[in-house]
């Protein structure tokens, strides 16, 4: 695909490059390739490069160092905070091109481009930082687990609050490590710098060579793109990947009677909610309780159920429906409360409730009761075989519980391989 829009832009380069018809305005793009190809050969790009590369490297380390020891104190500390969030503002807000211009009638026009990338880096990396210390300091769960188990500083500040910062420091490495390259060039055009290359493609401006400008400036984009594809390799997590094959979920589906209700037991890893996945996406007219809820998170109990039975009824029947799923999975106290505000359990009943009320010929339920007590879950159950002998409907219910596989269905399939048995 970037092969395809490299070579349209390409295309659409040359379109208008014909249409202009004036290398002063727009050369073509194999003349500014061949004019790329001859600064390769010169000295003085490399000397230019390789300054400017020094001057990245620079306002790039100096920023991720004082970013972070800035960003751990406002992320710690509110007064840091309330010190450093107007500056921080300020900085965010000042046009890149003005703050170069300042900077100019201070320092050297070699230090420029270091200290506008520096000052404009900083934000990004000490808000990111901050946040990142905050969300370890304000995790309450993880700060009890420590204090039971008496966690020294030196434990707390290696296993708790370095991998929650890792995340956010990655994601300022690479964004800074961009912003630096683009704030360090425009720095060398207005400082002019004795090498770099901000100062060359600046010169080939002046004499009015307009191919020797996009040179310049494909140099630019080229260096930054190999240098931060390197990085983002560099700062890419390691994925675990599980050599175990899972076998595809149609050489061990099932035959399936209508309306029948079926158990399918397997152990943990098995595949048992990639079997529902495929149900769902090759079957029509399905009702999901999904095992991690999926529900929206800043909408009421009621709305969750609600919202997809309008689709499906009319505005009277589908609230009627919804208050009595609700009632019946003991919910009722919680049905105008947020699900973000409910516990593990309630969200697993909302989830349930959702797929119950909605019309469907197949219900797909994925561990729906791991959640409940037992005097609930029996009473779930119970609710579900009555709801399905008024309402009859495929049932396929998935589970490593065999006695909740055996109670809430008529015949139960285990799973074991490629095969059912």
């Amino acid at each position: 695909m970037h092969i395809i829009s490299a070579v349209s832009m390409i295309c659409l380069w040359q379109i208008f490059s014909k249409l202009v018809n004036s290398p002063l305005i727009l050369p073509s793009f194999f003349r500014v390739l061949t004019d790329f190809f001859s600064l390769l050969k010169t000295k003085i790009f490399y000397a230019a490069l390789l300054s400017t590369f020094r001057r990245v490297m620079e306002s790039f380390c100096l920023s991720l160092f004082l970013g972070s020891v800035l960003g751990f104190f406002y992320g710690k500390f509110e007064a840091v905070k309330n010190l450093l969030s107007f500056p921080l503002a300020v900085l965010r807000a000042t046009p890149v091109i003005a703050l170069i211009l300042i900077l100019v009638f201070s320092l050297s026009s070699s230090s420029v481009p270091v200290a506008a990338s520096i000052l404009m880096t900083l934000p990004l990396i000490i808000t990111s930082i901050g946040e990142g210390t905050r969300e370890a300091l304000k995790n309450s769960k993880l700060n009890e687990m420590t204090k039971i188990f008496g966690f020294s500083k030196k434990q707390k500040f290696s296993y708790i609050l370095i991998p929650s910062i890792k995340p956010h420091f990655k994601s300022s490495v690479i964004s800074s490590f961009g912003m630096s390259w683009k704030v360090v060039a425009a720095g060398e055009v207005l400082s002019l710098p004795r090498f770099a290359l901000g100062s060359e493609l600046s010169k080939a401006q002046v004499h009015l060579e307009t191919s020797q400008v996009l040179a310049y400036t494909l140099a630019l984009i080229l260096t930054s793109f190999l240098l931060e594809s390197v990085l983002k390799i560099l700062c890419r997590e390691k994925k675990y990947v599980s050599h175990s094959k899972k076998p595809d979920p149609k050489s061990y589906m099932p035959k399936i009677k209508e309306n029948e209700r079926l158990a399918l037991i397997a152990p943990s890893g098995f595949g048992k909610t990639t079997l529902l996945d495929y149900v769902a996406k090759n079957f029509e007219n399905v009702s999901y309780s999904f095992q991690e809820n999926r529900l929206i998170e800043e909408l009421s109990v009621y709305q969750n159920i609600l919202i997809p039975l309008k689709n499906k009824f009319d505005e009277k029947t589908a609230s009627e429906k919804s208050a009595y799923y609700i009632e019946e999975t003991f919910l009722s106290e919680k049905k105008d409360v947020k699900i973000k505000n409910l516990s593990g359990g309630q969200k697993q009943r909302v989830a349930l409730a959702r797929a119950l009320a909605f019309p469907s010929k197949v219900l797909l339920l994925d561990e729906s009761f791991n959640a409940q007590d037992f005097d609930l879950k029996m009473h779930l159950m119970d609710f579900i075989k009555k709801d399905l002998s008024e309402n009859p409907r495929t049932l396929i219910f998935v589970t490593h519980d065999e006695c909740d596989g055996k109670y809430l269905c008529e015949r139960t399939v285990h799973l074991d391989g490629n095969n059912a048995i």
